[in-house]
């Protein structure tokens, strides 16, 4: 243990303490344009995914993993997905061959808004368990928003 030879002084940086004495009252805010506002509650869930509509994002995930493991031209992706998920796809599967197929091992599905789909599951990649996460618009045809592999 060592012990500190010189005292130790703390000193107020300039123009960064108050002045001591009363606040002064901005001028460009009045009261009467201030009002309480009551914390809304979080949305809830609209209800359950269709089974139909969950098959879809189950087939779809499993596409992407083929195409992942270089079993499926990318490409044939492009309609179902964003620029920005099919691009993070893209390069996910560039150069990329093994003799490993990832499967997908669970996918649970949430519907937080009318027309949006939500996914999560666990995917065996390259033998390695890895989280994934998505998106989805409920239209025809589907349409991934957001796909991540965590």
């Amino acid at each position: 243990m060592t012990t500190i030879e010189e005292p130790i002084v703390l000193r107020a940086l300039p123009d960064y303490e108050p002045k001591p004495g009363p606040l002064p009252r901005p001028n460009h805010i009045s009261r009467r344009r201030l009002r309480v506002v009551e914390d809304q509650p979080p949305p809830q869930p609209v209800g359950e995914v269709p089974s139909a509509v969950a098959s879809r994002i189950r087939n779809l995930i499993n596409q992407v993993l083929e195409a992942i493991d270089g079993r499926r031209p990318v490409g044939q992706l492009r309609q179902q997905f964003t620029p920005t998920a099919y691009n993070s796809i893209e390069t996910r599967a560039r150069g990329r061959t093994t003799t490993h197929r990832s499967r997908l091992r669970t996918l649970h599905t949430q519907q937080p808004t009318d027309g949006i789909v939500e996914a999560c599951g666990v995917a065996e990649i390259d033998t390695r368990p890895r989280a994934l996460a998505a998106q989805f618009e409920v239209r025809e045809p589907l349409r991934c928003n957001v796909f991540r592999v965590l």
